[in-house]
């Protein structure tokens, strides 16, 4: 075993920059494909942990205090499927705050912090200071991505009226610590409760009820709205004058959806840098196998045996990729706090990881088992090598090549024929080089589209939601006349279209969905039909891909649809749509086919499409003080699609960015091993060269071009593969999301100069790499 451990670290000694560049491929291997598993196995695990913790209830509903009747009360609490329960008093009530130098709007369920609960309770976060006149606890989100402290002051706008509060601390709970939920929750001392009670007026008191259920489903809900008489939902915003509620597995994909979509991205890309690992690691063997030939057959003539010296070799490289992994998986440690920063601007999780000794152990084996395989495959032809052969360096009898290019017949430049002569001469490296850049080449691709379509254009971005994307919203009062205000709104300065798109609750087969409801589909801007058509006549629906693979129907199948306790009517399906909204689970149908099992109902929701020179929110600060009387509320859509959306484009085009660089920098450390290497072995030959007159120029160049062909063919193959498979590969990971057939938009020419500058930043390489060609002379080599 000495033996052994003395001939691989001699090899290793041997080859410094060799050993280095692999140390640092495996280095950044290990990271990411550590860092992600960290993510993928343990950020859900640890939203599970707060939920245990916090003793969550499997769903919440609330609503104001004037609807909670004797009868909602006796209904919820007799109804089967509610193992248990616990109702409190809350304040609910939209309000604008300020946010990085602008104003957000949410929905905020102020509680009462020294009122006890049973289940679904709330922690601090960090740092708590002792409660005073109007303190006010906030949800960690506004501290990590609103950048709040604590003693700093926060302004809630309340219709008219300014409520001034100073943060005392920051708290975690399941459902109301992300803005993507529906609300937002604060807790307030006691004292400073009654007060803010006694400022707000009788509407905005509700009632808050937490329940667990025997089936986590909307049945109680939809039982709820039956109740109420409410099976109406506004589109765009959330109504604190009826029934809210979201269930425990909703909001856990929402919280933990974008982190675990983006480890696994992370792992595959990580598996892209391993397999390039592996391809240098069989280059290499197969390189110093003919390097060493003679030094070979000296070790079998003395004694060595087969199993001996390739024993030495596969030890060399595990001890490489051992220590490469160790490094990764230990800086990726090192990467876990700034990860937990970028989820929990859009989760509100401070997840914080410690070491896991399991994942770690996985993605070490994992390398090591792998670099074991193909070292000993690779490694495998010394069995076959006859000492006598190997001492005359590989040399056999018939030991001889074809020709490529003959100088003689060749026609071109000296230099360029002889770079394309070596290339065709080393066809195992040229393949290996152009199947390295196939695979980096593809992940780049991936790397500018997911940046192209969150930084440059992020109209197919914006368009995951899977909602109208309009410029404003007007929810109409019901007892306003509609048709003089849609009249008059359409009139106004910078509209150019109006049209209603309400939302409401369907069974559809007794399950629960939410429906758009829309006059003519044609009019829609956003497409979100994905399969078959929109609905053209009253009979027909599309259902969400999700809503139909749940109830296994397709296009041209049949679905029973009804509201309420109202009697089913049949609609046959012309489409599936996607969409995020509402976790994937909605349908589209037309106002004539809702009329049909709803008479009663009556489109509320305007969206308002403005001309490009008009801003949204001039637009409707102006609509809200020419007809406030006659609205409900209004929504700046694009102020409101901006701020869902920002956060998850600043965490893909992070992503994106971090796999251009890693790309960029993976290929010139494969190039200075594969160049480093061809100039030891040709180091003879290039002595010689220079003898008879070439320039040490003109050789760099040689070498070079000889690399330029198959970096070009990869490069023009990875790209082409990026191109077609990045949408289907991202349908793939957001199926969670309700997203079935991603359409991002693809900018073939960025990803073809992104390629060209790859190739150019390939050929530099190459020239400064084989600069070291210049300590080369004919001199040099006779007196060695």
């Amino acid at each position: 075993m000495r033996k052994l451990a003395m001939l691989s670290f001699a090899n290793i000694r041997k080859t410094k920059g060799h050993t280095v560049s692999l140390l640092i491929m495996f280095l950044i291997a290990g990271l990411l494909l550590n860092a992600g598993l960290l993510v993928f196995a343990n950020f859900g695990s640890y939203f599970e942990k707060n939920a245990k913790e916090l003793n969550a209830s499997d769903v919440y509903y609330i609503m104001p205090s004037r609807l909670y009747s004797g009868e909602v009360d006796k209904y919820i609490r007799n109804n089967k499927n509610v193992l248990k329960m616990q109702k409190e008093e809350a304040l609910w009530t939209k309000a604008s705050f300020p946010y990085h130098g602008d104003t957000r709007e949410a929905s905020f369920i102020l509680n009462d912090a020294d009122q006890s609960r049973d289940f679904s309770k709330w922690k601090f976060v960090g740092e708590h200071l002792p409660a005073d006149s109007m303190s006010i606890y906030l949800p960690y989100v506004l501290n990590i991505d609103g950048g709040y402290k604590l003693n700093d002051k926060f302004q809630m706008t309340i219709d008219d009226a300014v409520i001034t509060f100073t943060i005392k601390g920051f708290t975690e709970d399941i459902f109301f610590s992300s803005l993507d939920m529906y609300s937002l929750g604060a807790h307030l001392p006691h004292e400073t409760y009654e007060k803010v009670k006694q400022q707000l007026d009788d509407q905005n008191t509700a009632t808050l009820i937490f329940a667990d259920l025997d089936k986590v489903d909307n049945k109680v809900e939809t039982g709820i709205r039956e109740l109420m008489h409410e099976d109406h939902v506004l589109a765009g915003a959330v109504d604190t004058r009826t029934l809210s509620g979201i269930d425990l597995p909703t909001v856990r994909l929402s919280r933990t959806l974008m982190a675990s979509m983006l480890s696994v991205m992370t792992v595959a890309f990580a598996a892209i840098i391993a397999i390039v690992c592996l391809i240098v690691v069989r280059f290499r063997i197969g390189n110093s196998i003919e390097e060493d030939m003679t030094k070979i057959g000296s070790l079998r003539a003395i004694g060595y045996t087969s199993r001996q010296i390739i024993s030495s070799i596969v030890m060399q490289y595990l001890l490489i990729a051992f220590v490469g992994s160790v490094a990764g998986i230990s800086l990726s440690y090192l990467t876990t706090p700034a990860l937990s920063d970028v989820f929990a601007h859009q989760s509100g999780l401070m997840w914080v990881q410690g070491f896991d000794g399991v994942v770690s152990s996985i993605t070490l084996c994992v390398i090591l088992f792998v670099v074991l395989i193909v070292s000993l495959m690779t490694s495998g032809r010394i069995r076959k090598l006859n000492p006598i052969v190997a001492l005359r360096g590989g040399i056999v009898t018939h030991s001889f090549r074809k020709n490529h290019l003959p100088l003689h017949k060749s026609i071109g430049s000296l230099p360029v024929v002889l770079g394309f002569k070596s290339m065709l001469q080393n066809r195992k490296q040229s393949i290996m080089i152009g199947v390295i850049l196939v695979a980096v080449s593809f992940a780049s691709t991936f790397g500018v589209v997911m940046f192209y379509n969150t930084v440059m254009d992020t109209k197919a971005f914006t368009e995951v939601p899977g909602i109208e994307i309009s410029n404003a919203v007007a929810v109409l009062n019901p007892d306003a006349d509609h048709a003089q205000l849609v009249e008059s709104i359409r009139n106004m300065d910078g509209v150019r279209k109006v049209q209603f798109i309400d939302q409401t609750r369907i069974k559809i087969d007794n399950n629960d969905v939410t429906a758009y409801v829309m006059e003519d589909y044609s009019a829609k801007e956003t497409n979100t039909v994905y399969k078959g058509r929109y609905p053209l006549h009253s009979n027909e629906v599309v259902l969400a891909g999700r809503v139909a693979d749940m109830l296994d129907k397709k296009v041209g199948d049949r679905v029973a649809i009804k509201t309420g306790a109202g009697q089913p009517q049949e609609y046959m399906i012309t489409g599936l749509s996607q969409g995020a909204n509402m976790g994937g689970l909605n349908a589209s149908i037309r106002l004539d086919g809702i009329l049909k099992i709803a008479p009663d109902f009556k489109q509320q929701s305007l969206q308002i499409y403005l001309n490009k020179d008009r801003k949204a929110d001039e637009f409707v600060n102006k609509l809200e003080h020419d007809y406030g009387h006659s609205l409900i509320t209004t929504v700046d859509m694009d102020k409101f699609m901006k701020q869902g959306t920002d956060m998850y484009a600043s965490i893909v085009s992070k992503l994106g960015t971090a796999m251009i660089v890693i790309t960029v920098f993976v290929v010139i450390l494969v190039l200075y091993f594969v160049i480093n290497a061809l100039i030891v072995r040709k180091k003879r030959e290039l002595g010689i060269q220079k003898a008879i007159g070439f320039t040490t120029f003109q050789l760099m160049n040689q070498l070079s071009l000889g690399f330029l062909p198959p970096i070009m063919i990869g490069v023009l193959i990875g790209s082409v593969i990026g191109v077609t498979q990045t949408n289907a590969i991202m349908s793939v990971a957001q199926r969670a999301m309700g997203i079935m057939k991603a359409n991002y938009t693809i900018m073939t020419s960025w990803v073809a100069l992104f390629g060209v500058a790859l190739v150019i930043v390939s050929y530099l390489t190459s020239m400064l790499i084989t600069y070291r060609i210049r300590k080369i002379s004919a001199y040099g080599l006779v007196s060695e």
